[in-house]
């Protein structure tokens, strides 16, 4: 009994702290950067993120029994629930190996949301992705499926979007990548559509970030 519990205990420090010591709890937010690619890097630069960081992604945490995974919305497959060390495995790494993800946990006051939101974000399960970045068209990107999901108790989202941006904040120009891609849609690029992006959410006033500490090497 002693080493089982010796046993939990380390795998509770391996997996799911941060380096400030807060345990991963379902309806934490995991902001990640991809591994490089031209799409990942327009994607990172359509702003910057938390403590000047950028990232290209966003899950959210759910827990069923002793079971961790992440809901998100990922291009070809759309909403699907992914366990988190495969979640983590995606991620582009830092210098020491770790994987580049920090944990977002919902201010107290907003903690009474999670529930309903994680609820609502299993139901969506299966829906297609959007990659055509439009809103209300029952498809679903990164940080669009966390900003549906999480809502007051009037139904209103409680992250906040913006008008959106395909252009290099230095050129003002569209970056390469968004031209290509949206050529291939035969759609224009959705420029100023009202939307969000992981940067931005990244940088919301309701959410405190850390670094995930975890060992994947």
């Amino acid at each position: 009994m002693y080493r089982f519990i010796v046993a939990v205990c380390f795998i509770l420090l391996l997996f799911g702290c941060n380096e400030e010591g807060v345990s991963i709890k379902e309806g934490d937010l995991l902001f990640q950067a991809n591994e490089p690619s031209q799409l990942t890097k327009a994607i990172e630069g359509a702003g910057v993120g938390y403590n000047g960081l950028t990232f290209s992604h966003v899950g959210i945490i759910c827990i069923d029994n002793s079971d961790t995974n992440v809901i998100e919305a990922v291009p070809e497959k759309g909403v699907v629930i992914t366990p988190l060390q495969k979640y983590l495995s995606q991620s582009a790494k830092k210098q020491d190996g770790t994987p580049f993800v920090y944990v977002a946990r919902l201010l107290p006051e907003y903690e009474n949301l999670i529930d309903d939101a994680i609820t609502r974000a299993k139901s969506l399960e299966g829906k297609p992705y959007d990659s055509v970045f439009l809103p209300d068209n029952d498809a679903y990107y990164c940080s669009e499926l966390v900003y549906s999901v999480f809502l007051d108790r009037n139904g209103n989202p409680i992250f906040e979007s913006a008008p959106m941006s395909f252009k290099n904040k230095i050129t003002n120009e569209f970056y390469p990548a968004w031209v290509e891609f949206f050529s291939h849609l035969n759609m224009p690029i959705p420029e100023g559509v009202i939307g969000t992006n992981p940067n931005d959410m990244s940088r919301s006033g309701i959410i405190e970030l850390n670094p995930l500490f975890t060992d994947t090497k």
